[in-house]
């Protein structure tokens, strides 16, 4: 009976996102042809996306792109003796009867249309977030809701901060609602944005999930409060004028921090050479980005020194390939590597 169980559950597992074949075999992206994404004012990098509206709420926009089925719950069998299987539910999309996943009994579902009811508690009225983006990927499987709040100026730069709510279903995928500076619209963005989870609050799907009204909107209140934060910091880098030495000393010391490698002054073994050549290309691209937007009219301050130095972390450092890439980007490397470097601007900066 356990062999069986075991391979009834497997076969669940197993099977293709809601029974549908995707366009390719890795897809970045990850919308498969059950799947819809809404985004305000475009079609996304992808140009899969559905263009909504400005404005509406997350209910209506879930209508609009045709994210208003239900997940129902169903008991699954042995394939030999068609017994029930005790320990596990299947769940089953309503709209077109593809199923989601298999999961333990005890695991508890939250409606699309839940999401969506907790998405419009916290927009609406004045300074509050609206509806941004909203979709669901993997067949149904990850379901999203971006919030987008009031633009906002940050060491003379516009800065655009989203407040994401994220569903899944199965495979461990908690529901999680916290602020990010990632714009969601596929599964990379997704994925990516699972580096700002700790800024607010996670739930699993167990059988005491409660969503409390007061962590909902302290979630929000998160957001504001670490915008306000990164304002100040911003604000506060773009206020220290930088010279020469300061920027390479900045950039120095956030080279070595992110890639825990001293840059050898006078190499004298093929791996301390190695290691010079590759700071002295970093620090270059660095300068370049550095001098670029200088002569685009940036004023030269700390604030441009940093944004220098997580460009090339962003854009050169750690670049990897294939499942490499996407892990990097879940466990959220780049976006730590990226706090640490505006930390370390402003202590160098200020020294």
């Amino acid at each position: 009976m356990i062999m069986a169980q075991l391979s009834i559950v497997d076969r669940f597992r197993n099977q293709s996102p809601c029974g549908t074949k995707q366009k390719g075999s890795q897809m970045a992206h990850e919308i498969t042809e059950s799947d819809t994404v809404g985004i305000v004012g475009s079609t996304g990098w992808h140009g899969l996306g559905k263009n909504i509206e400005a404005g509406q709420s997350a209910l209506q926009a879930m209508e609009t792109v045709g994210l208003d089925w239900t997940v129902t719950e169903e008991t699954i069998q042995t394939a030999t003796d068609s017994r029930d299987i005790n320990s596990h539910k299947a769940l089953r999309r309503s709209d077109n009867q593809d199923v989601l996943n298999v999961v333990g009994i005890n695991y508890s579902v939250v409606q699309p249309k839940t999401l969506a009811a907790i998405a419009d508690s916290l927009a609406g009225g004045d300074n509050s977030p609206s509806v941004d983006t909203i979709g669901s990927l993997r067949g149904g499987r990850n379901i999203f809701i971006g919030l987008r709040g009031e633009d906002t100026v940050i060491g003379g730069d516009e800065t655009y901060q989203y407040l994401l709510l994220a569903n899944g279903y199965g495979d461990g995928r908690p529901l999680r609602i916290h602020p990010t500076c990632t714009r969601v619209v596929c599964a990379n963005t997704f994925g990516g944005s699972t580096a700002d989870a700790h800024l607010g609050y996670t739930w699993r799907h167990t059988a005491g999930l409660s969503l409390r009204v007061e962590e909902v909107q302290d979630a929000l209140r998160q957001w504001r409060d670490r915008l306000r934060i990164i304002k100040s910091e911003g604000d506060t880098l773009a206020a220290l004028d930088v010279n020469s030495e300061r920027v390479s000393a900045i950039m120095v010391a956030v080279y070595e921090a992110t890639t825990g490698i001293k840059i050898p002054t006078n190499p004298t073994t093929p791996v301390e050479q190695r290691r010079l050549i590759r700071a002295t290309d970093a620090i270059s691209y660095m300068q370049k980005v550095f001098d670029t937007e200088r002569s685009q009219g940036s004023k030269p301050s700390v604030w441009l020194a940093a944004n220098s130095t997580t460009n090339w972390i962003q854009h050169v450092h750690g670049r990897l390939d294939g499942e490499d890439r996407a892990a990097s980007c879940v466990l959220g490397a780049k976006a730590v590597d990226t706090a640490r470097a505006m930390r370390i601007a402003l202590t160098v900066g200020t020294a």
